[in-house]
């Protein structure tokens, strides 16, 4: 057997915790190959490694990511590793249909993983929105390169047309880093009962012990009955582990977080003759048809 394993990266919790899903999915359809779980050393955005702070401080945050997710601690003086990544496993990322490799075996794996530790309370609202900022601003070289940050007036067309779809009474909860100045522009136009159904949970960049952290908003997007994600890493890997309905917005350019699963409805597909709304699924379906 030939144990394989994810470490090195000190980026954020979505990218690190992708990477680390996309050894288990490998693991899970290569007999040959066990994944062996090595515990995060640190993670960015406030979660670890600091300028002047002692190891012995920021490692507590790292740990408590680290028991968060669930996965357990797979290494020890008797255990062997025969391949050690980084950055993902490349057959998994670049393999335009990820749900050949995160099927209902592996999502079960890693949804058992992430459930069996302790959890915050589940969403209280019905539509969890993410909209990716803090680091992510339209004057980044991150941003101009991936093309992972996108504008309020999005938002403000798209959130109204997405909680049309559902019950009258579903609410709406909105995560995302910084003032509340800097979104108010997404309310443009929109119906004081539409408002009135909007909770805003605002946390801080680089600040790990908000009302509105990491912690919390991530669960947010895992419990939500229908989650519309960001071009990010982050609400990508909450997106797997919700059993509920997940919205992909298309276009980020990220490993691994290029394609949605099977059963994810996509936003704004580079093909414009496939409508908004239809699942992935159903879009290679149409595909595979128009070459027949």
């Amino acid at each position: 057997m030939h144990n394989y394993t994810m470490a090195g990266k000190v980026d954020g919790l979505g990218c690190q915790l992708n990477a680390v899903y996309s050894a288990i999915a490998f693991c899970e359809h290569s007999p040959d190959y066990n994944y062996v779980h090595t515990p995060f050393y640190s993670v960015s955005h406030g979660w670890g490694w600091e300028t002047n702070e002692e190891e012995s401080s920021w490692k507590k945050r790292t740990n408590k990511l680290e028991e968060f997710i669930g996965i357990p601690n797979g290494r020890s003086s008797s255990v062997k590793i025969h391949t050690s990544g980084s950055y993902g496993n490349k057959e998994v990322f670049n393999d335009c249909r990820p749900s050949n490799w995160y099927d209902d075996k592996t999502l079960k794996k890693i949804r058992d993983y992430y459930w069996s530790t302790a959890k915050p309370a589940p969403c209280q609202q019905d539509i969890v929105v993410h909209i990716r900022r803090g680091d992510n601003q339209p004057t980044s070289r991150q941003t101009r390169t991936q093309k992972t940050y996108t504008g309020n007036e999005w938002y403000r067309d798209r959130i109204p047309w997405i909680a049309s779809m559902y019950p009258e009474d579903f609410t709406i909860a909105i995560h995302s880093e910084g003032e509340m100045a800097e979104f108010e522009s997404i309310m443009d136009g929109w119906t004081r009962d539409l408002k009135d159904k909007v909770t805003w949970k605002l946390g801080k960049h680089w600040e790990y012990d908000g009302e509105f952290d990491l912690v919390t908003a991530f669960h947010d997007m895992v419990t939500a009955k229908v989650l519309l994600q960001a071009r990010s890493g982050f609400s990508y890997t909450a997106g797997m582990l919700n059993e509920n309905e997940v919205w992909f917005y298309s276009g980020n350019q990220s490993k691994g977080q290029k394609y949605p699963l099977d059963h994810w409805r996509v936003i704004r597909h580079s093909s414009s003759k496939h409508p908004d709304g239809v699942t992935y699924k159903e879009i290679i379906n149409l595909i595979k048809k128009g070459k027949d």
